[in-house]
């Protein structure tokens, strides 16, 4: 059960990132834009999250997604701080997955500064 879980969300959260290009029928010089599918992702990461948590799945199945490439000088995985606590605070969220993706896209949109800019200027 424990492997099944974890495949789930590893699935689920590789489909998310994946699909980022297909959302919507976006506009093309939005869906080409690695920006906009990194928040995408982080957003339908976090709303898997939350859907993870009601479902009754352990927050710490969950923290394998957040796992880098990297080893910590003790010789332990290291873990991305932003997506761990992506993760964590989907546990501890009240209203609805979809509202709680949303505020996950916003922040990460603002803080990509192409997708703050006001320029008429295609995206990258």
């Amino acid at each position: 059960m424990k492997r099944a879980t974890k495949l789930v969300l590893t699935s689920l959260s590789l489909l998310a990132v994946s699909s980022a290009a297909n959302a919507f029928d976006a506009p093309q010089r939005y869906t080409n834009n690695s920006d906009v599918q990194a928040c995408y992702g982080f957003a339908m990461i976090g709303m898997d999250s939350v859907i993870n948590s009601r479902l009754g799945v352990p927050a710490e199945h969950a923290l394998e997604l957040a796992k880098t490439t990297h080893v910590s000088a003790q010789g332990g995985p290291t873990y991305s701080m932003e997506l761990l606590n992506n993760i964590l605070n989907a546990y501890l969220w009240q209203d609805s997955p979809h509202t709680y993706a949303i505020n996950m896209f916003y922040q990460c949109a603002q803080r990509q500064e192409p997708m703050r800019s006001a320029s008429i200027e295609p995206l990258p």
